[in-house]
């Protein structure tokens, strides 16, 4: 996790993914009571999302992937989280995502129906960052995975600005 060149293999395409992974249920269950204003144990959820971090690379490696992730397991949703660690959002976005692809894959559009207790907001201002801990505790938590699942290389991902417009 430091400024590197990607790394190129001679005897075989590395792969990689990009995204979240799926979340162990219990997780999921933590970070929507979080999101939701609902007390919880800090520690304990900080604890959760390093094993679960550990799992998804081992799980990750296992299944033949060489460039792993962390799998975005803190994260709420690979768009949202940006309103939790930027300044400039607020307000309560409840307008519905039309998605087109749902017609065709209803059992997917199921599972990514918004949460009850996830909120997506606005961007109503300048942006900027609010503190660099969560993604420390992001870069560490992935290290960790790491010493204990090497691998050819490991990234963390980000919300682009293109994507930022769905929080």
């Amino acid at each position: 996790l430091g400024v590197n060149t990607m790394k190129r293999s001679t005897r075989r395409i590395l792969t990689t993914h990009t995204g979240s992974l799926p979340r162990p249920p219990d997780l999921v269950d933590m970070i929507r009571a979080r999101e939701a204003g609902h007390m919880v144990d800090t520690r304990a959820l900080a604890a959760r999302v390093q094993s679960a971090v550990v799992e998804t690379v081992r799980r990750q490696v296992q299944s033949g992937i060489d460039v792993v992730s962390d799998g975005e397991m803190s994260k709420p949703a690979f768009n949202t989280y940006v309103a939790e660690r930027l300044t400039g959002f607020g307000g309560d976005n409840t307008e519905p995502r039309v998605r087109a692809e749902a017609a065709d894959f209803p059992g997917w559009a199921s599972q990514v129906a918004r949460p009850t207790g996830m909120r997506r907001r606005f961007c109503q201002g300048h942006l900027a960052y609010r503190d660099t801990q969560a993604v420390a505790a992001d870069i560490q938590n992935l290290k960790r995975a790491l010493g204990e699942t090497p691998t050819e290389e490991a990234f963390i991902s980000s919300a682009s600005l293109g994507t930022i417009h769905y929080t």
